[in-house]
């Protein structure tokens, strides 16, 4: 009764004559009195209860909130909850779904990015909460044996995700952070960070969140070049980034993720390059991934 969508009391008469008990009987088991009934009481909770799910995925979805505004969230997440009902005591994967259903919803007729953007948003809570494993070092693949270079395999932290998306929500996210900026908030460097949100293992609630949480108004632009773009998000330590990255450098991370050696990703970098600068191309990416902390390992197969 706590979820349906016109209150306790509508919900009650909806339900079929098999449940008369419960249409019935709800003054049995839930205790009013002369100022709030039981009926009303069941609906001041139910109020809370949504209000419960509404906050956690704000926090989840701060850039969204940010972006379309508070009003228009809040009818998103009214949708949303109703095809997506909280299935579990756990709020963890309460707003997995959100970013597929946001691109059919009606808002993307006004925001079309919506869908991108709450896909880059949850991207960057559910790294938080992958696990930590220790990252390659300089010093470890400097170990690698010359003649078996090319043979290795890297695997990425689980703190990793590439997205591939159908517009440049990198750039809608530094624009709204540089309106931050303007408005007095505290603006952060390009590739942002967060704390954990609601979907995060831990409860903890930034002060950036709550501002998400209070945008009545919707800040983001009404049209996006419809532009494919690549974004690598990754967590080092508590901090959570993101970075835009070139469709080759997001073909080579995939390479990695498929299992690929070193040796065919630098035949995709030289392609089209003279053997020195592809030699110079192999290094910069392979530094930045490790000044990044992005490589978790190598093997070598036997």
């Amino acid at each position: 009764m706590i979820s349906a969508p016109d209150g306790v009391a509508a919900g009650l008469s909806a339900l079929p004559e098999s449940d008369r008990l419960l249409r019935t009987g709800i003054d049995g088991w839930i205790r009013g009195d002369e100022r709030v009934d039981a009926v009303e009481r069941l609906d001041i909770y139910a109020s809370m209860y949504f209000f419960r799910l509404l906050d956690c995925l704000a926090e989840d979805f701060p850039r969204v909130v940010e972006a379309i505004g508070r009003d228009r969230f809040h009818n998103l997440v009214t949708d949303y909850l109703l095809a997506h009902p909280s299935a579990s005591p756990s709020l963890r994967l309460l707003g997995r779904q959100l970013p597929e259903f946001a691109k059919a919803h009606e808002i993307a007729g006004e925001f079309p990015y919506v869908a991108d953007l709450a896909r880059l948003d949850w991207a960057r809570v559910d790294v938080f909460d992958a696990p930590d494993v220790p990252a390659l070092t300089r010093e470890a693949l400097a170990s690698l044996p010359g003649d078996r270079a090319g043979d290795v395999r890297f695997k990425l932290i689980p703190g990793f995700r590439l997205l591939r998306l159908e517009y440049d929500v990198a750039r809608i996210w530094r624009t709204l952070q540089e309106g931050r900026a303007d408005s007095g908030r505290p603006a952060g460097k390009d590739d942002a960070v967060i704390t954990p949100g609601c979907a995060s293992s831990t409860d903890s609630r930034s002060p950036q969140a709550e501002d998400h949480v209070h945008a009545d108004r919707a800040r983001g632009p009404r049209r996006a070049p419809h532009r494919s773009a690549a974004v690598r998000i990754w967590r080092s330590g508590f901090a959570v980034y993101h970075r835009s990255v070139k469709d080759e450098e997001a073909r080579c991370l995939e390479m990695i993720g498929s299992g690929d050696s070193l040796a065919r990703i630098c035949q995709q970098l030289a392609a089209g390059r003279s053997i020195a600068r592809a030699t110079e191309r192999v290094g910069r990416i392979l530094q930045g991934w490790i000044e990044d902390g992005i490589l978790a390992e190598f093997a070598l197969p036997a």
